[in-house]
């Protein structure tokens, strides 16, 4: 059978419609939007084997609305019946959220998902690797983008942002339970910088801004997918990791730069990691000098190069909260 797209009102689509499995067809399901006229996308797979060749998913669930994508892949992390990897998309959400509680916008029509992956429990994972797949898996979505498109040029943003242009174009929110990681990503993909809330002008950047047209969800999720399973698995691989913090390096948008960081946890490099050592300061400020191989920012201030566990490059009275 010779692959087809196809175009379907979601007035026509009940909203229990998962994946449908029928015979030798399978219909992977990806969320777009034209203006007001709400829209997917749909490609039919000759075979539900090559649908998981591609995308490796054995659960895929698509929304017209949904509070948040990461509410609903909790719903389904915690039931032991769904098949994993689980993938979830919505055409627009109420209530999208980034780190800290701060407010998430994106253009209707734009990408919106959560990917439900399983992994080992806490106890039989390497020390250092949770921080590590927060910035393992932005890597994924930076490289997506260009492999699908050479004219996008993305950068990551420490700790969870994708940037083209120096402004943000994406980021990623991950949530990890019992032997479970929710992988949160959201893409403008669609729409305008100029459609956003006024106070976000100057900050966000979408693909058609950029290319000056949108991009098929599902050639996205394609290359995406299999990226973010990869780079997750490498991530607990010692010797793979080290690849992953080379590509991580060479996409970093903040390196040699000048930044100022808020709310930091944060400790002397050279100190090692003990209780004692950490540190906690309202700002700091300095020359970025990449990641470690712990995945903590390193910033060279005056007196010592810090590694830096957790913070904000937002300051805390300019985050966007809708």
């Amino acid at each position: 059978m010779k692959q087809a797209d196809w175009t379907l009102h979601w007035s026509l689509v009940p909203d229990w419609f998962p994946l449908i499995d029928f015979e030798c067809t399978a219909l992977l399901i990806c969320a777009c939007a034209d203006g007001d006229s709400r829209q997917v996308l749909m490609t039919k797979i000759a075979d539900t084997e090559l649908l998981k060749q591609v995308t490796k998913l054995e659960t895929i669930e698509c929304h017209k609305e949904l509070e948040s994508t990461m509410d609903r892949a909790k719903e389904l992390a915690a039931e032991a019946s769904v098949s994993l990897p689980a993938l979830v998309t919505a055409l627009h959400q109420k209530a999208g959220r980034g780190r800290r509680g701060a407010g998430w916008w994106q253009p209707p029509g734009s990408l919106a998902m959560t990917l439900i992956v399983e992994v080992p429990s806490k106890e039989n994972l390497p020390g250092g690797v949770l921080p590590l797949w927060s910035l393992a898996c932005g890597l994924a979505v930076a490289e997506s983008l260009h492999q699908l498109n050479p004219d996008l040029k993305p950068h990551v943003r420490w700790p969870n942002d994708i940037e083209i242009n120096g402004r943000k174009i994406g980021g990623l929110l991950l949530e990890a339970t019992t032997q479970k990681l929710l992988i949160g990503v959201g893409i403008n993909t669609d729409g305008s910088k100029e459609n956003a809330p006024k106070e976000l002008h100057n900050r966000l950047i979408t693909i058609p801004d950029v290319l000056g047209n949108t991009i098929s969800h599902d050639d996205l999720l394609a290359i995406l997918i299999p990226h973010l399973l990869n780079n997750v698995l490498d991530t607990i691989n010692p010797e793979k990791r080290v690849s992953i913090l080379n590509r991580y390096q060479s996409h970093c948008s903040l390196i040699h730069t000048s930044i100022k960081l808020f709310d930091v946890l944060y400790e002397y490099e050279k100190d090692g990691p003990t209780p004692q050592s950490l540190k906690r300061a309202t700002t700091l400020s300095g020359i970025c000098r990449g990641i470690d191989e712990a995945g903590r920012l390193r910033v060279e201030t005056p007196q010592r190069i810090c590694a830096v566990l957790a913070g904000s490059l937002t300051d805390p009275s300019a985050i966007w909260t809708r």
